[in-house]
């Protein structure tokens, strides 16, 4: 199997890249996060990649690092979640931002991504949770512990409920320092952000 490329980034879309090596052109296709952190066309690059065998084609796919990549192979070990399905995961989120939904079992994070109903986010949290997920990178679950708790979810699916997207609950609940209840968490947030909807 193909684990690594290193050679010429040729081409560059929404879709994937074409790396050259030694002459022939490697197709792969990759997340968003992959495609903003390689080179411009025409420099030199190293692509972690994963290939994938089925009956009717042999795909290939590329990561910037072993992170992602571990996060692409731990996201399609779930039933019901394919490559891409991992990859459109892997554009919205972090691997990092992966395990802290995990371990918090955010659902409604999950489920925010385009594709991935709250069925299959529900399948996420329940197959994934428990398993060694630090080995998307050394370090990644140092914050992650202490972000798992129900009070946090909670307030921001109060804040959903108020009629904020998900990214807006979260940007309001960033600025707020730790607190004992969701009810502090969703007051703090709305005195950040003018109040609830209307």
């Amino acid at each position: 199997m193909i684990q690594r490329l290193r050679g010429q980034l040729v081409e560059k879309d929404m879709e994937g890249v074409v790396i050259d090596v030694g002459g022939v052109g490697y197709r792969a296709s990759t997340s968003g996060a992959t495609l903003r952190a390689l080179p411009s066309i025409g420099e030199a690059c190293v692509l972690h990649t994963r290939m994938v065998v089925r009956e009717d084609a042999m795909l290939l796919f590329g990561f910037s690092d072993r992170g992602e990549r571990a996060a692409f192979d731990a996201l399609t070990a779930v039933s019901k979640v394919g490559p891409k399905l991992a990859l459109a995961i892997l554009s919205r989120m972090s691997p990092q931002e992966v395990v802290e939904a995990v371990g918090r079992g955010d659902v409604l994070k999950l489920a925010s991504v385009p594709g991935l109903g709250k069925k299959t986010a529900e399948r996420l949290v329940l197959e994934l949770k428990g398993k060694n997920l630090a080995a998307f990178d050394p370090g990644l679950l140092g914050g992650a512990d202490e972000a798992i708790g129900g009070p946090y979810v909670e307030a921001r699916e109060a804040l959903a409920a108020l009629g904020y997207s998900v990214e807006e609950a979260e940007n309001a609940l960033k600025e707020v320092p730790p607190q004992d209840s969701v009810q502090g968490y969703v007051k703090e947030a709305l005195r950040r952000i003018g109040g609830p909807r209307r």
